[in-house]
């Protein structure tokens, strides 16, 4: 099973910048963090995805199927978002047989043991749950689908931190008894790094970055000191800054992939990032330039002087 993204463009209006240019990616079964910015069109993404929103150009298939206007690959894919239904059903119970009616049935045992866990009832009047619960009735149902490609956009908005676990948790599980591709786009990156296996970065609609997620130490390097060491440092060794900020003369400088510390002169300090940090750097660099001045390393961004 595979669901490809080959040169996916959308602009919304004449004129505007594309909110997708010419995205391209391959997703196999895996729990996938979808990270970027607000307005990287992560969203946009996820509706061309679940059609949705339809592309300026380029298309999205599922297993060699274009997705587009397509019922039988449709019928594999569900996103789950901010936005409600239309018509309000009566009980919780109503709402998981409606989606399952559209995606070929729903395991209601296992629906119900989850929903469980947060304390909801099936028997429950749906309109009279908060918005918060009525998001976690509608995660619990994209897990308890018998889809191929579940996408979670921001599904953890508005739960407390204790429903968050527990929904991590859950996801893990599902995920475990019946595999698929799922895609998780979050701001809580912190949270859900243990959770995801794969990171696609978006940044201003295109990817920027896709890497799996254990191995993010290895993307990035962080080096701190003197301005003119880290330069002559960086320089000789020809790596590739990505961001900069400065103190007076001290330098944090974030370079591409891994560097062994006892390759390092003395006088500057070598940490790895975790992945927020990562995400934050390499969407960052117009902020990082900003602050950075006009020093000698602050001029150059992605390897190339501006």
């Amino acid at each position: 099973m595979n669901l490809v993204i080959n040169d996916l463009t959308k602009i919304f209006h004449k004129g505007a910048a594309p909110a997708l240019d010419h995205v391209n990616l391959a997703l196999e079964p895996g729990i996938h963090g979808l990270f970027g910015r607000n307005g990287a069109g992560k969203s946009t993404l996820l509706g061309v995805m679940a059609n949705r929103l339809l592309p300026t150009s380029g298309h999205v298939a599922l297993d060699g199927e274009n997705v587009r206007d397509n019922e039988h690959a449709l019928a594999r894919i569900y996103l789950a978002n901010e936005t409600t239904p239309f018509l309000m059903p009566p009980r919780v119970s109503a709402f998981l047989r409606n989606e399952g009616r559209y995606y070929g049935g729903i395991d209601a045992e296992s629906a119900a043991r989850m929903l469980a866990e947060f304390g909801i009832d099936t028997a429950a009047m749906y309109g009279g749950l908060s918005l918060g619960r009525r998001r976690i009735v509608r995660l619990v149902a994209a897990l308890c689908l018998p889809v191929d490609v579940v996408l979670l956009d921001e599904p953890v908005n508005g739960l407390d931190a204790a429903n968050r676990e527990r929904f991590y948790r859950l996801l893990i599980e599902s995920y475990a008894e019946r595999p698929r591709v799922i895609v998780v786009s979050t701001h809580i990156i912190d949270e859900v790094a243990q959770v995801v296996e794969r990171a696609v970065i978006l940044d201003r609609g295109r990817v920027v970055d896709v890497f799996d997620a254990g191995d993010v130490a290895s993307r990035a390097t962080v080096l701190v000191g003197d301005d003119a060491r880290v330069a002559a440092f960086v320089a000789a060794e020809g790596l590739q800054p990505v961001a900069t900020e400065r103190m007076g003369r001290l330098v944090t400088v974030t370079v591409r992939g891994g560097v062994d510390a006892r390759d390092v002169p003395d006088g500057i300090a070598v940490s790895g990032l975790g992945l927020q940090d990562y995400f934050i750097r390499v969407t960052g660099a117009d902020d990082a330039r900003t602050a950075a001045g006009d020093g000698r390393i602050s001029d150059i961004v992605d390897g190339k002087e501006r």
